[in-house]
């Protein structure tokens, strides 16, 4: 006799009974007039289909615009998840799978699981998916095979969004989308570009001066809705920077302050974010890779100087340090090395120019540190003050690559050369060390020897017992040692083929000295005794090296008296 399935049919009830319906519609991109009516078209499909089923009352529609539907995190969705828990409705209908959702494995939790089991009725209009209809049992298959299609569609929407914002970002163009409180966009021949909006500027210039004038963000949020001016959202939904009437005036929040504040798009500086989204559904963290976001310089004309803008970040440093703890900012996402410290000073004062890190937050909820440098005599107001000036990290980068790679234009050197003379000096002084290594063997050998003769002349009474132990001691340690550094030796030998690599391949890259080209505190200190910051962004820079002492150099990378170039 044929086995039968014990499975029960979670979810099968009588199709007699009263629906109450949410209708729930999404789409991914926020925007004009015509996404909207996309929205619209969704619910008026679900409209029309509750027409011919009286059987069903449309309790609620709810909608997301503007979210992906590979995260379930929806305020629209959650709304409605909300009333079906509250049982205020038994039945979801969506135009397909993919406004549902793009996530496979959430997706079928709730049609297949969780739905089922709360009683809740799921249509799919367009993908002709009912839950309660007589064939749901047998397309388990059908559903998951097209919420894993939706959810493939999404990854590869995902790759194809990064790879257009790179593009266009390296161009210099901004891709976000409402752009930063101060300015305007306009496209200019593809490009989409900012510039200063003259009604706004002056605002967030006053903002930056409450701030170094000591008001803290809640006396500055304060300020200006004493002043009425609408916090920029509402300026974004009525045009109106200042308060009219009948309008109503909200009060800024100190999170928007703090945004303008720590924002390098005011000091002519655009970091974006590349990932689209959360880069699929793998980004939990708090940090961001370095090929997830793109920094450029000079994009747009800055509304606040480096030298403002970097004195804030050091008031927010500051204040950081004072009340960060084990979950603080700090710990999410860490400093990373300085690799100009001991090398950059400042030009007029000689002192050593001081790091500030600063922190932009994405929408998406990533956080990504910049670097700048300042002098800190400046912030001085006696004889002892310096004029004010910065640079910052990503500018400082581009002029000494800049600097290495026309010190080796004019020289003779080519990069298969250069590679080839390394290999030869590297290959020297392995064999050197191979040298060493057997001159401790054979050192050990003859202590070993040594220590069998000294036990000899104590069992024939030539030392005394005090005399032999006293010797043993040292004659033991001696061995010690020699072992020591004969293990130290071998593991510098056995470094010696991937240092030979990676030397190799630095030293190609640095003959091109292009915009990939790592610049790492070894390279630095190696290439570089000193640079020198004056104002303007013009650097002198006094190379560690002479270029025919390059390969050459001693163990500490340093070979003596070197050349400058300014």
């Amino acid at each position: 006799m044929a086995r039968t399935s014990k499975k029960k049919k979670t979810g099968q009830m009588p199709l007699s009974r009263r629906f109450h319906v949410g209708v729930y519609a999404r789409l991914s991109v926020e925007g004009s007039e015509r996404k909207n009516e996309s929205i619209d078209t969704q619910i008026a499909m679900a409209k029309q289909y509750l027409k011919e089923h009286p059987e069903m009352e449309l309790y609620d529609c709810y909608t997301d615009l503007g979210r992906t539907g590979t995260n379930f995190k929806r305020e629209g969705f959650e709304r409605m998840m909300q009333d079906v828990r509250k049982k205020r409705i038994d039945c979801v209908i969506v135009k397909d799978l993919s406004r549902f959702g793009r996530n496979h494995i959430e997706a079928g939790n709730y049609i297949q699981k969780i739905f089922p089991f709360m009683g809740v009725r799921f249509i799919a209009l367009a993908d002709g998916i009912d839950t309660f209809g007589e064939k749901s049992g047998t397309d388990e298959m059908a559903l998951n095979l097209k919420n894993l299609v939706n959810e493939m569609y999404a990854r590869d929407i995902a790759q194809k969004v990064k790879s257009s914002k790179h593009s266009r970002q390296e161009q210099g163009s901004y891709t976000g989308g409402i752009p930063p409180y101060g300015y305007r966009a306009e496209w200019i021949e593809g490009k989409k570009c900012l510039f200063i909006c003259p009604e706004t500027s002056g605002i967030v210039k006053d903002i930056y001066g409450m701030y170094l004038s000591g008001k803290n963000m809640g006396q500055i949020a304060g300020e200006l809705y004493e002043s009425g001016i609408h916090r920029p959202g509402i300026y974004k939904k009525t045009g109106h920077v200042y308060q009219q009437e009948g309008e109503a005036l909200e009060q800024w929040g100190t999170a928007t302050v703090k945004f303008i504040l720590t924002n390098p798009v005011y000091m002519g500086c655009l970091v974006q974010g590349t990932t689209c989204g959360k880069q699929y559904k793998i980004r939990n963290r708090h940090d961001v890779d370095s090929g997830d976001y793109s920094v450029k310089w000079g994009t747009h004309e800055p509304l606040i100087s480096e030298d403002i803008f970097f004195q804030v970040a050091a008031m927010f440093e500051k204040s950081a340090e004072k009340y960060c703890n084990s979950n603080g900012f700090s710990k999410k996402v860490p400093l990373e090395e300085d690799i100009y410290a001991g090398v950059l000073f400042c030009g007029d004062c000689g002192k050593a120019m001081a790091r500030v890190a600063n922190a932009k937050e994405f929408t998406s909820g990533h956080t990504v540190r910049y670097y700048g440098y300042y002098c800190p005599a400046s912030r001085r107001l006696d004889d002892l003050h310096c004029p004010t000036k910065s640079i910052a990290l990503g500018v400082l980068d581009e002029l000494v690559k800049t600097a290495l790679y026309q010190e080796f234009a004019l020289s003779d050197l080519r990069s298969g050369r250069l590679v080839k003379e390394y290999e030869k000096q590297a290959e020297e002084q392995k064999e050197k060390i191979r040298q060493e290594i057997v001159s401790c063997g054979k050192k050990q050998e003859s202590g070993k020897k040594k220590g069998s003769e000294l036990y000899q002349k104590y069992h024939e009474g030539g030392l005394s017992l005090e005399e032999f132990q006293q010797m043993k001691k040292e004659q033991e340690r001696s061995l010690l040692e020699m072992a020591g550094r004969k293990e130290e030796l071998q593991r510098r030998l056995d470094g010696m083929e991937r240092e030979i690599a990676e030397k190799g391949k630095f030293l190609r890259n640095l003959m091109k000295c292009n915009e990939k080209t790592k610049l790492t505190k070894d390279v630095i200190h190696s290439l570089i005794r000193r640079i020198d910051v004056y104002a303007g962004h013009r650097v002198k820079i006094t190379f560690a090296f002479r270029m025919n002492e390059l390969l050459y150099a001693d163990e500490n990378g340093r070979s003596g008296k070197g050349g400058k170039c300014e």
